[in-house]
């Protein structure tokens, strides 16, 4: 059987181990570079925040951001949450100097810029209520000479109709005119016939009247005649 004898440490071992244990907590806080009597510091809107490729301060600095800037958020430690720049480095801060809302300055600045947005919206709206004033105003004076110009047509329409209605009349008018000149010249030449009968039949009887005349002028004639012829043989 093998018997292992268990020796004491020598005196010097254990006078370095000691110290070694004694060093290390100042060891920690000499490297470490945090003072060993902190004070309450307060972040101010101009301060610088940095980033480091670890969670802790003894990590190397990759970049110093100012407030205000915005940073992408791609993970969460205990007191520290790893972002993303805008120039695409990314690295460790501490959470309490991030927040979900933009800085003071910044949404002054975009409330200002909305606010020269509106102003120009409002100039730009004014401009086009008075452009459709404008036109509104131009189109009711054509509706008005629309209107004046339906009204005159209607007005003629109803004058031609009218006329149209004054010139079926005259048309009937004087078809009934013509019917009624056809007529008396019907008449007329049955007049004129009559009055040619009646001129034959007048100069039959004057001819007839003067060849009674005659006869009978003829007829006295020979009876005075005889009757001088009597008286001279008579004497």
């Amino acid at each position: 059987m093998i018997i292992r004898r268990i020796t004491k440490p020598s005196t010097s071992l254990s006078v370095f181990l000691l110290i070694l244990t004694l060093f290390l907590p100042f060891s920690t806080i000499l490297f470490s570079g945090t003072p060993v009597l902190a004070k309450t510091s307060y972040v101010k809107p101009s301060s610088e925040v940095v980033v480091r490729k670890g969670q802790g301060i003894k990590y190397k600095i990759v970049a110093v951001v100012k407030d205000g800037v915005s940073v992408k958020f791609l993970e969460e430690g205990d007191s520290y949450a790893k972002v993303r720049l805008a120039n695409g480095k990314e690295g460790w801060m501490l959470k309490r100097f991030l927040s979900d809302e933009p800085p003071l300055e910044q949404v002054v600045a975009s409330l200002r810029t909305e606010k020269e947005k509106m102003k120009r919206k409002e100039i730009e709206v004014a401009q086009k209520l008075k452009e459709v004033s404008s036109t509104l105003a131009q189109t009711e004076t054509e509706f008005d000479a629309i209107l004046a110009e339906r009204d005159q047509i209607r007005t003629d329409y109803q004058n031609l109709q009218q006329d149209t209605a004054n010139v079926v009349q005259t048309k009937n008018d004087l078809l009934k005119t013509v019917k009624e000149n056809e007529s008396l010249l019907q008449k007329l030449a049955s007049v004129q016939q009559e009055n040619n009968s009646l001129k034959k039949n007048t100069a039959i009887k004057w001819f007839l009247s003067g060849g009674g005349v005659l006869l009978v002028g003829m007829f006295i004639g020979m009876r005075s005649s005889k009757s001088r012829r009597r008286t001279t043989s008579l004497l």
